[in-house]
């Protein structure tokens, strides 16, 4: 086989292999750059600290999070990574009685 048909498979190889591992990054960034851009008053949001909150403000590059009750802090548009999960209700107990009781 030809210097340059082996040259080309290893080039075309490499340039897939970027695709496969750069698109999931690629698309994460996006993701997190729309969030960042739609977060709207009321919205609970998780930072890059780990920090849950509520989005008590919005303005052009900052965000005040309520992080507890009265305590805002100001933080930048950036460190929203996502909205934070609905709790999950504890389940309800069932009354279940065994008929032969």
């Amino acid at each position: 086989m030809p210097a340059a048909v082996q040259f080309l498979i290893f080039l075309v190889a490499l340039v897939g292999l970027w695709v496969v591992l750069t698109r999931p990054t690629r698309r994460e960034q996006r993701r997190i750059a729309t969030l960042q851009a739609e977060v709207q008053v009321g919205d609970e949001v998780i930072l890059s600290a780990g920090i849950f909150g509520t989005v008590h403000s919005v303005s052009d590059d900052r965000l005040g999070i309520e992080i507890a009750e009265g305590t805002v802090i100001t933080v930048a548009r950036q460190v929203v990574v996502r909205r934070a999960p609905e709790p999950e209700l504890p389940a309800e107990p069932t009354d279940e009685h065994d008929p032969e009781d």
